[in-house]
């Protein structure tokens, strides 16, 4: 990817989360101002600009020390691994440890089926194979970012922050294979340029 094409990708993933945020504060469900509602979309798409650059990195890492499928198997345990957190260490940090634990399976369970359904329409476009990656990104990174607020008991807040984490990493990850379609550029000396797929 060159400059050109990854500052278009920061900037549009920029306007999704201020779009988010804005939207966020016009139907009043998480009682922010339109202002704050701005500045949390856009600053939180830089956070997951940052997440995506991580996940890029490892996966580029763990595809050159273990095999695909083996990398697949490692995201799998992963992602039970994030739903578990999710639901037994908030119910620690925010239940207290007391109380049904019934809220806190709902809370990770509806991000997991957003993961499902959008890395269910990647896999139709680039091939199943993607699918848990698309998976992995969507749930694990989005957990990553989403951790400080996780840890607060702020409620339709900490829903918000991760309907726009997550609203602007689908974004990512359908922007990015586009960005990749388009065709291929070429270095100072007129060579071809191959670019690799990140989500693989």
């Amino acid at each position: 990817m060159n400059l050109r094409k990854f500052w278009k990708l920061f900037l549009s993933t920029a306007l999704v989360g201020c779009l988010l945020g804005a939207l966020s504060a016009v139907t009043e469900l998480f009682h922010v101002s339109l202002q704050t509602g701005i500045i949390t979309g856009g600053f939180l798409s830089a956070t997951t600009m940052m997440g995506f650059w991580a996940y890029l990195t490892l996966n580029f890492t763990m595809r050159n020390f273990v095999s695909f499928r083996i990398w697949q198997i490692i995201q799998v345990l992963l992602i039970a691994l994030v739903f578990y957190d999710l639901i037994y260490f908030r119910w620690l940090w925010t239940g207290k440890g007391e109380g049904s634990l019934t809220p806190f399976v709902l809370f990770a369970i509806w991000p997991l089926l957003i993961a499902f359904v959008a890395a269910f329409v990647k896999g139709k476009i680039s091939g199943m194979k993607n699918f848990i990656p698309a998976v992995f990104f969507l749930y694990v990174m989005t957990g990553v970012e989403w951790f400080v607020a996780l840890k607060s008991n702020a409620g339709l807040q900490t829903t918000l922050i991760g309907l726009i984490l997550l609203g602007c990493n689908v974004y990512i990850l359908f922007m990015y294979t586009r960005l990749l379609n388009q065709p291929n550029d070429k270095n100072e000396l007129g060579a071809t340029v191959k670019q690799p797929s990140p989500v693989k």
